[in-house]
C-alpha cells in the first residue's frame, strides 16, 4: 500500500500513499486543511427533494402539512415547532397514517433546529403570533414585534445550515418579515433574491375566487394577480388582468374592499374567535408545491408572491413588488407585471408609501438601523374609529 522513496543526507524517510485523494498521516494542520477544502470545494449535492415547514404545530403550519404530505414531488417533510403546546411530534404521527410516499420528520425544541434544516430544498417560515381579533383597530407594525424573534432565529438558522434552500416566509406581517428575512441573509453574506419570497398565495386565491364567482369563470383556469404587498392597506388586486369580460367601476370597488378586508370579515363571521387558516394554510400549500416542481420538474407560474424584482423600471419603479412570477430550478427565473387602469394605478400610488415603510421597518430591525415612521409614510387608508366588535386583544400565539 506505501512505497518509499530513496532517502537524502540530510532529510528524514517519509511515506507517500498511492491514493492522493485521502491523508494517512494525521496532524491538526491537515485536519484544518481538509475543512477549508470541504468549504471551498463542497461535493455534488444530490437534492432530497426536502420540504422543512417552521412553526408546523400552529393551525397554519398544520393545515399546509397536510396538503404537502400528499405531493408525490416532496419526498421528505420536516416540521418543526419550539414550542411543547404544538405537540409537533403528534402532528407528525397523525400525518404518518396518509398512505403517500412522502416521509415525515418531526423536530421539536430549537437544539433540533439544524436537523430539521438540514439539505431542505424549501423551507415555509410559518406560525408567530396573531391579534385576536384582527377586525380591531391594531397595525401590522404592531404585530411585527411579536414575531421577528421568531422569523429573524428561523433565517440565521436557514443561513448556516441551509444556505441553498429557497425561503419562503408566511408569517405576519409579511411586508415587514419579508424584509427582515432579506436582509438577515445579506448580513450573513447568503443573499440571493431569487430565492426568498413573501407568500402572497392567499391575496391571489381570494381574489380570484371573488372574481370567478361573480362572473362564472373556472377558477383553475383563470388568475387574477394582487400585486404591491401583502398587508391590508399594501394589497392590490389586479381585476382588469382578469380573462373575463369588463365589470362595472362599482363592483371593482365593491370587490377590491372586499379582497382588502377579507380577514376581518371572516374574523365577524367566526365570532372574533380565528382568523381564515384553512384558506391561508391551503394557498400556502399550493405556494409550496410549485416551488417544488418549479425546481424539480419544469418552471411553474406562481400567481403572486413578493420578491426582489430584477428590473425595477419594468415593475412600476418599485425594486420590491408583489407580482406573479415563474419559479425555475434556481429559484425565481421570471417576473410577469400586470398592467394597470387608472383606478389600479392611483390604488397602486397610495399603497406604496405604506409598503415602503413595513419594508423599512423590517430592514431597521434586521442590520440595526434606528427606526422612524415619517408622517407621509402612514397609509392614508387606515381610520381611526373605535372598535364596535369588541375590545382589542394582546397578540396571542397561534395554536
Amino acid at each position: 500500500m506505501f512505497r518509499f522513496l530513496p532517502l537524502l543526507k540530510s532529510q528524514p524517510p517519509f511515506i507517500i500513499c498511492k491514493a492522493n485523494w485521502q491523508n494517512f498521516v494525521k496532524s491538526n494542520a491537515l485536519a484544518v486543511i481538509e475543512k477549508q477544502c470541504e468549504m471551498y470545494c463542497p461535493k455534488p449535492r444530490f437534492p432530497p427533494r426536502k420540504v422543512a415547514v417552521v412553526g408546523a404545530g400552529t393551525d397554519v403550519g398544520r393545515i399546509a402539512s397536510l396538503f404537502l404530505k400528499q405531493q408525490k414531488v416532496i419526498k421528505t417533510l420536516a416540521l418543526y415547532d419550539d414550542h411543547p403546546e404544538h405537540n409537533v411530534c403528534g402532528v407528525a404521527n397523525d400525518l404518518a397514517h396518509i398512505d403517500t410516499s412522502s416521509e415525515i420528520e418531526a423536530y421539536q425544541g430549537k437544539m433540533f433546529l439544524k436537523d430539521a434544516l438540514h439539505d431542505a430544498d424549501v423551507v415555509l417560515i410559518c406560525g408567530g403570533c396573531c391579534i385576536q381579533p384582527p377586525c380591531c383597530n391594531s397595525l401590522d407594525r404592531d404585530l411585527f414585534f411579536y414575531n421577528m424573534q421568531h422569523v429573524r432565529t428561523s433565517t440565521l438558522a436557514c443561513a448556516q445550515f441551509c444556505p441553498q434552500a429557497i425561503l419562503a416566509v408566511q408569517t405576519p406581517p409579511v411586508d415587514c418579515n419579508y424584509a427582515l428575512c432579506a436582509h438577515t441573509l445579506k448580513v450573513a453574506g447568503v443573499y440571493d433574491k431569487r430565492k426568498v419570497l413573501g407568500v402572497n398565495a392567499i391575496n391571489a386565491m381570494r381574489a380570484n375566487q371573488l372574481f370567478c364567482s361573480i362572473t362564472g369563470a373556472d377558477p383553475s383556469k383563470n388568475q387574477t394577480p394582487v400585486i404591491c404587498g401583502t398587508g391590508r392597506c399594501t394589497r392590490v388586486p389586479v381585476f382588469s388582468a382578469a380573462k373575463a369580460g369588463n365589470f362595472p367601476q362599482t363592483q371593482v370597488d365593491c370587490l377590491t374592499r372586499l379582497v382588502r378586508e377579507a380577514d376581518e370579515i371572516i374574523c365577524k363571521v367566526k365570532s372574533n374567535t380565528e382568523q381564515g387558516h384553512l384558506s391561508i394554510g391551503f394557498s400556502t400549500a399550493r405556494c409550496v408545491i410549485n416551488i417544488m416542481r418549479g425546481l424539480f420538474e419544469g418552471p411553474t407560474f406562481i400567481d403572486s408572491a413578493l420578491v426582489e424584482q430584477g428590473d425595477p423600471g419594468k415593475c412600476y419603479g418599485m425594486p420590491i413588488c408583489a407580482t406573479p412570477i415563474t419559479v425555475g430550478k434556481n429559484g425565481v427565473a421570471g417576473y410577469a407585471v400586470p398592467n394597470l387602469n387608472e383606478f389600479e394605478k392611483r390604488l397602486l400610488e397610495d399603497s406604496k408609501c405604506d409598503l415602503e415603510d413595513m419594508l423599512n421597518l423590517g430592514r431597521c430591525y434586521a442590520v440595526g438601523d434606528e427606526y422612524y415612521l415619517h408622517p407621509q409614510k402612514t397609509c392614508p387608508c387606515i381610520e381611526w374609529r373605535p372598535c364596535q366588535v369588541c375590545e382589542p386583544k394582546k397578540a396571542v400565539r397561534q395554536k
